[in-house]
């Protein structure tokens, strides 16, 4: 059975970080991913008294950083920019060691400049291969995500990532997946067995985003092929503080997952 949760990046700007798992924990929700967004949440003492305010039940199934702060510069060409970074990376794993996550979220390198160049995966491997093996000295698996501005955000490269990195797990991200323009199943089949967190945020006519089941997102018939596949990711909603005013809103969307996946 699928695990349903939510991210604390949805109450970012909502409720302070250190106070999200009394929130979450009140709504009813047993399973999180613990999303850092600054580098004061990076630090040990931050961590750590983060670490004494989870309880026993709500578990974190990942760890996930504001990956523009430092996720590019681990691939750089220049080896003092990604030992600079890699600092970074290792607070995270830190922080993913002491909260009990099995999976760090990780986006990876950026693809800002547009080229008509496919992504060449073998320049990436070894990097990639590297940062895993470090992340399992955390006790923590990489699950690379489909983000649609970084390199791997089509099927192909995604299952050649994986394929080049066999030590790499995977998340697929729903909008992500709508936004590069193919369907969240593509990502899902070129993942695998691979694939251990599924990120859901809707999305409208209009191409915004919204909480699961305010939009056109058919999620039943999504979590029907996962099922049929016999996958078995923890869904977890990662939605925009700006796509709900009210608490009762978002924990009306996580019932509404929580209900498809339990009729599975």
């Amino acid at each position: 059975m699928m695990k349903t949760g939510i991210s604390t990046a949805s109450l970012f700007t909502k409720v302070p970080t250190e106070n999200c798992f009394s929130v979450l924990s009140g709504m009813g929700v047993n399973t999180t991913e613990v999303f850092l967004s600054t580098y004061s949440e990076y630090e040990k003492g931050f961590v750590d008294a983060l670490g004494q305010r989870l309880g026993d039940t709500l578990k974190v199934h990942s760890v996930h950083a504001l990956s523009s702060q430092f996720e590019g510069e681990l691939f750089s060409p220049s080896n003092r920019v990604r030992d600079d970074a890699e600092l970074l990376f290792r607070k995270i794993c830190y922080a993913g060691n002491v909260l009990g996550a099995k999976y760090y979220t990780f986006h990876g390198p950026l693809n800002l400049k547009k080229s008509s160049q496919n992504t060449d995966v073998g320049v990436y491997a070894e990097r990639f291969s590297y940062l895993a093996d470090t992340a399992r000295m955390y006790g923590l698996f990489i699950a690379v995500e489909n983000v649609h501005y970084c390199k791997f955000a089509t099927p192909d490269a995604f299952r050649a990532l994986l394929k080049a990195c066999p030590s790499l797990c995977a998340t697929v991200d729903v909008k992500h997946s709508v936004f590069a323009g193919y369907d969240p199943l593509k990502f899902i089949d070129a993942a695998e067995d691979r694939l251990v967190t599924l990120h859901v945020t809707d999305v409208t006519k209009e191409e915004t985003t919204a909480l699961p089941g305010k939009g056109r997102y058919d999620f039943e018939k999504l979590f029907r092929e996962i099922d049929k596949r016999k996958l078995e990711p923890a869904v977890i909603i990662e939605t925009y503080a700006r796509d709900f005013t009210y608490l009762e809103e978002l924990k009306a969307s996580y019932e509404y997952l929580k209900s498809i996946s339990d009729k599975l």
